[in-house]
């Protein structure tokens, strides 16, 4: 029995996790959440601070990760595309093995989020170039190699570089601080103030909500969630303190959350709604969110007990993009992600 069949019999199938990289040359992790230790043998603190490059088992290398990302010029800012790019890579095992792993990722800002699913039953074949499926709409492909070498040839003679279309999707990553799993939230308004705290939030957090980043540092996760939805997330956050694996909820956020102590506060009833799709795992010290935004929608009518009898009207329709979880999903047999996205 060779050692990679002895490997695929002692790791879990399907194992999965989130990570978040810097989006420079080095590709530095910034976060990294329990499930790789199921899937590399590596636990979050042997990976964060580490270079991405460090843990991947092929012939190509971070010039042509970070073209797929840079593809209309070098210092590109536009970050809040709906693209989610799809490939498949070895990550080096901690034992000295190597795992096929397919990969989803996200660009946020100046980083980059994303989610690996290990097939440990499948054989590794080293790749000399990276392939990438990108789905933006025309689930386009993609050779992040070629694309690079074409890139440098056309900076090289015209000083310029390709550009490429894109549909917008506002999303945002954060970090935030171990939630207690001993109580859920209740849902009353005077009590807002419990919860996990913000560690880390990207920028394009003031996509989704009316918000200063930089005001959300320290902020506590649940006085952003809408009333209604209390207690959904901290039960989305009680399952997630029981599992190391990617799980996926959706839920509303204050489109105006009062977050300055002294600034006017938005009555509830006119404070909209923003609709999400979260998906999450949890780190050592905390969970790692990935929040894209759907729709908006009015605040919901309350009847004469000020319980909520129904949502509003949809206000900022973002409907037509493949779910997190479709995108994310291993099992060919039941996903409904496109094709390009599975093994055959």
């Amino acid at each position: 029995m060779t050692a990679e069949n002895t490997l695929s019999q002692t790791l879990p199938p399907r194992s999965s996790f989130i990570g978040i990289h810097t989006r420079t040359r080095d590709m530095k992790l910034l976060f990294i959440s329990g499930g790789t230790r199921n899937a590399t043998g590596f636990t979050p603190g042997d990976v964060v601070d580490k270079c991405v490059e460090d843990f991947v088992v092929e012939d190509y290398g971070a010039d042509d990760f970070m073209g797929m990302y840079d593809l209309r010029s070098a210092n590109s800012t536009d970050d809040d595309d709906a693209s989610a790019y799809c490939w498949f890579t070895n990550l080096r095992h901690a034992q000295g093995m190597s795992v096929l792993h397919r990969i989803v990722s996200f660009k946020l800002d100046n980083c980059v989020i994303f989610i690996a699913t290990a097939f440990p039953e499948l054989p590794c074949t080293s790749h000399r170039e990276l392939e990438v499926q990108v789905l933006d709409g025309q689930m386009s492909c993609l050779n992040a190699t070629r694309k690079r070498k074409a890139c440098e040839k056309l900076l090289k003679h015209c000083g310029q570089s390709t550009g490429d279309s894109r549909c917008r999707q506002a999303k945002a990553a954060l970090v935030l601080e171990h939630p207690d799993s001993s109580e859920f939230e209740p849902p009353d308004p005077r009590r807002r103030t419990a919860g996990p705290l913000i560690a880390f939030v990207t920028g394009s957090v003031g996509q989704l909500v009316d918000a200063d980043p930089s005001d959300l540092f320290r902020f506590p996760f649940m006085r952003l969630v809408a009333p209604e939805h209390l207690v959904l997330v901290s039960r989305f956050f009680a399952r997630l303190n029981n599992t190391a694996e990617v799980l996926f909820e959706k839920f509303s956020l204050l489109q105006r959350p009062h977050v300055i102590e002294g600034d006017v506060e938005v009555r509830d009833v006119e404070n909209n709604r923003v609709h999400v799709e979260c998906l999450a795992s949890a780190v050592d010290d905390g969970v790692v969110l990935l929040i894209r935004k759907l729709w908006v929608n009015a605040a919901p009518q309350r009847d004469n007990y000020t319980s909520y009898i129904h949502h509003g009207i949809n206000m900022d329709d973002q409907d037509g993009f493949v779910s997190l979880s479709e995108l994310i999903s291993s099992d060919g047999e039941t996903s409904a992600a496109p094709d390009w996205s599975k093994l055959s």
